[in-house]
C-alpha cells in the first residue's frame, strides 16, 4: 500500500513539474508576414543541367513566412525552438527580357525551388536574420537566408551540396516588399513623394501599369492600404495615415516636411489629379 502511494505521490509531481514547465516556456503566438517580390531587384541565375543552363530569369509572385517558436515537450527540459517557414508561395521564374506581357510562360517557383519544403530558423538575438536548409524541387540542397529590414526581405543563397553533372543549380539574390507596399514613384522608399505618384497612377492606371510592366495584382499588392481588393482614392488616406505614424522609410515620415507650403503644393497637386479623372471619365462617358 505504502508503495503504491509513493508511486502515485512520484506520478503527481511529476505531472506538476510538467505543467510548470510548460508554462515556463509557453509558447509566444506565430507572426505572419506576406510579400510579393520585386521582379526588377530579382536575379536568380540558373545553370547546368542537361541543357547546358546558363542564364538569369527574375521572379514573379507572392509568399507567406512565418516565424515563432515550437515547445520541444520530449526533450529532458522543455525549452523553445525559433523557426521560419515559407507558405502560401505563388510565383514563377521567367525570363525578364521576353517581350510578352505578364503574366508570362515559366517555371513554378515552389516546384523549382521548393520553398514551402524548406527548414529555418533564427536566432532569438536577431530574429530579424532567418536561416533555410534542405532541397529544390529535384533533391539539390539548397541553402538560403532571409534578412528582413523594415518593408523589405533580401533573399539570398542557392544550391549548396556538390551536385552531379546533370544537376540544375540555382544562385539566388532577390528582393520582396512586405504587403502594401506603397512605392509609387519606384524609388525603393516610402516617402511623402509617393501620395501625388499614387494620385497619378489613380488618374491613369492602365497607363501607369504598362509603362512599369505591373500586373493588377501588383497594382493592389502596392496600395491596398485598406484591405478591399482594389486601390481606390480612399487608399490614399491609408498612405498619409502610414506616414503619419511613421511607417514609410527612414526620412519618409510626414514630419519630414515640415514646410506649410510643400504640404499646400502637394494636396494641390492631388486635386489637379483628381480633377483630371473625373474629366477624363465624364469625357468618356459622352463619346
Amino acid at each position: 500500500m505504502n508503495s503504491t502511494w509513493a508511486v502515485w505521490r512520484v506520478a503527481v509531481a511529476t505531472l506538476i513539474l510538467a505543467v510548470i514547465a510548460h508554462r515556463a516556456v509557453a509558447q509566444p503566438p506565430d507572426i505572419l508576414r506576406d510579400y510579393r517580390f520585386i521582379p526588377a531587384d530579382t536575379v536568380v541565375h540558373v545553370s547546368g543541367g542537361l541543357p547546358g543552363y546558363d542564364m538569369d530569369l527574375t521572379i514573379a509572385g507572392k509568399f507567406g513566412l512565418i516565424t515563432g517558436y515550437q515547445v520541444t515537450p520530449t526533450a529532458p527540459v522543455p525549452s523553445l525552438v525559433p523557426f521560419a517557414d515559407f507558405v502560401d508561395v505563388h510565383g514563377i521564374l521567367y525570363n525578364p527580357l521576353s517581350m510578352a506581357p505578364l503574366p508570362v510562360p515559366g517555371w513554378d517557383l515552389d516546384k523549382t525551388l521548393n520553398l514551402s519544403g524548406l527548414h529555418g530558423t533564427f536566432s532569438p538575438s536577431d530574429p530579424n536574420r532567418l536561416f533555410f536548409l534542405g532541397a529544390d524541387g529535384q533533391g539539390v540542397a539548397i541553402r538560403l537566408q532571409a534578412v528582413i529590414d523594415g518593408r523589405l526581405l533580401h533573399l539570398t543563397g542557392g544550391s549548396s551540396d556538390p551536385p552531379s553533372s546533370n544537376s540544375v543549380l540555382y544562385q539566388v539574390n532577390a528582393l520582396a516588399h512586405l504587403v502594401p507596399f506603397p512605392d509609387f514613384n519606384f524609388d525603393g522608399a516610402i516617402t511623402v513623394a509617393d501620395v501625388p505618384a499614387m494620385l497619378d497612377v489613380l488618374a491613369g492606371p492602365q497607363a501607369s501599369m504598362a509603362a512599369h510592366s505591373l500586373s493588377a495584382d501588383d497594382l493592389v499588392s502596392m496600395g491596398d492600404l485598406d484591405g478591399d481588393g482594389k486601390v481606390t482614392n480612399a487608399d490614399i488616406q491609408g498612405l498619409i495615415n502610414l506616414l503619419a505614424n511613421g511607417g514609410g522609410s527612414a526620412g519618409g515620415s510626414l514630419a519630414a516636411v515640415p514646410e506649410p507650403g510643400s504640404l499646400v503644393l502637394l494636396a494641390l497637386g492631388g486635386v489637379i489629379a483628381l480633377c483630371r479623372r473625373q474629366r477624363i471619365g465624364v469625357r468618356n462617358s459622352h463619346s
